[in-house]
């Protein structure tokens, strides 16, 4: 499996995991955005022979990163894809001058939770209400280097 940076060619195969992965899924234009705009994001995907098995998207912002979504086709669950994309952003963002990395994630989403917690993410703290349908999230952060 190779993990590489997003192309607009693979945006169909992204948001076909996009929507079947979130309550409230971005649209293309966000994800074009964040291709062709945002100086500070990072999108990858697991590309197996041709076939895009996973994506992820993070910002770095001078010495932070923050994990903005990752998410593996619904068929690829549970065969360690998200492990090797955020493996690969980890090691990505240690190269550079990141000393820590943040996210949010459903209070609900235990094998998220669970992953996170796996390569050294911590829970800070609750955010009330954070998602646009009411749930709360959790703020994680791992330092770099850990």
């Amino acid at each position: 499996m190779l993990i590489r940076p997003m192309k607009e060619e693979d945006l169909d195969k992204v948001l076909a995991i996009e929507n079947n992965s979130f309550i409230s899924p971005w649209n293309r234009e966000q994800f074009l955005y964040e291709l062709n705009d945002n100086p500070y994001a990072v999108l990858m995907v697991a590309d197996f022979e041709g076939v895009i098995c996973g994506f992820i998207d993070f910002w770095i912002t001078f010495d932070v990163a923050q994990l903005n979504q990752i998410a593996v086709h619904e068929g690829l669950r549970r065969k360690g894809i998200g492990e090797v994309l955020l493996t690969d952003m980890i090691n990505r963002v240690s190269e550079q001058e990141v000393t820590k990395i943040t996210l949010e994630v459903r209070t609900h989403n235990e094998k998220a939770i669970a992953l996170y917690q796996k390569h050294g993410f911590k829970e800070e703290l609750i955010k009330k209400h954070y998602y646009d349908n009411g749930d709360d999230a959790i703020f994680m952060i791992k330092e770099v280097g850990e």
